[in-house]
């Protein structure tokens, strides 16, 4: 009689795997190791994902990437090509040969010393410079009938309108002036169109007339300051012993 030996406990071998199913397995390990190599991370489809910086390289700004690693050129806008440099504002430079507001002249170069620096009139040692006008000033002495004065402070002036016989805006300019001459002198107003007005057209709302003065208003058309810096009318073919000149831009030295 053959005696039973019950269930067996030897493990029976195991069955060969498949092409597909070793493929299956391996593929997973090996993308790890890739990943390992090159240190980026694994999607969930074996798929090596993008960082969205375009390979890795900083961004500077004029390009980006899409979502598939691909450079999107875009455009950067440049400030201040506007005119004058100022992103469009339109501010002019000093040396332009365009007096702006904030400039005493400007004789479109920027070589100093030759009658209008830094858009600064510049004045001669025979001149003065009144900090408050920026306008130079000069006084000459000699008996003299207001029109040769007027000419001759056109010629000082150095260019067509810039020099004149001095006009007297306000109280500062009156004071300034006054320092200036201690004699009668002509200074450049006249009536010959019905009312006193500035030869250079500077507006006349500031008045300094002596008391009694203006007393010939049918045949005293200008105008002469006197050592108190008080204004009288008198005949312009008369001589005064002197007259002052200002020079509202760049002379020319």
């Amino acid at each position: 009689m053959v005696a039973n030996s019950g269930p067996s406990d030897a493990k029976a071998p195991s069955p060969l795997l498949s092409p597909m199913s070793f493929l299956l397995r391996s593929v997973p390990l090996a993308l790890i190791l890739i990943g390992c190599v090159t240190s980026n991370p694994i999607g969930p489809v074996g798929l090596v994902e993008d960082d969205g910086e375009g390979g890795g390289e900083e961004d500077d700004g004029t390009t980006s990437s899409t979502s598939t690693g691909q450079a999107d050129t875009t455009t950067t806008a440049t400030t201040g090509s506007g005119a004058g440099g100022d992103g469009g504002g339109g501010t002019s430079s000093c040396g332009d040969g365009v007096v702006d507001s904030g400039e005493e002249c400007d004789d479109d170069n920027t070589v100093d010393n030759d009658g209008c620096s830094a858009c600064e009139i510049d004045c001669a040692a025979s001149e003065a410079k009144d900090p408050t006008t920026g306008h130079c000033y000069r006084v000459f002495m000699g008996d003299t009938m207001q029109p040769d004065a007027e000419a001759d402070c056109q010629a000082w002036g150095g260019a067509p309108g810039l020099g004149h016989l001095v006009s007297i805006e306000d109280a500062s300019e009156s004071a300034f002036v006054d320092t200036l001459v201690n004699v009668n002198a002509w200074i450049g107003a006249d009536d010959f169109n019905g009312t006193w007005t500035w030869i250079d057209d500077t507006p006349y709302a500031f008045q300094n007339w002596q008391v009694g003065e203006p007393n010939h208003p049918g045949t005293e058309h200008c105008m002469f300051m006197d050592v108190e810096a008080k204004w009288h009318d008198h005949d312009c073919g008369d001589v005064r012993p002197a007259y002052v000149c200002e020079r509202r831009g760049a002379g020319t030295f």
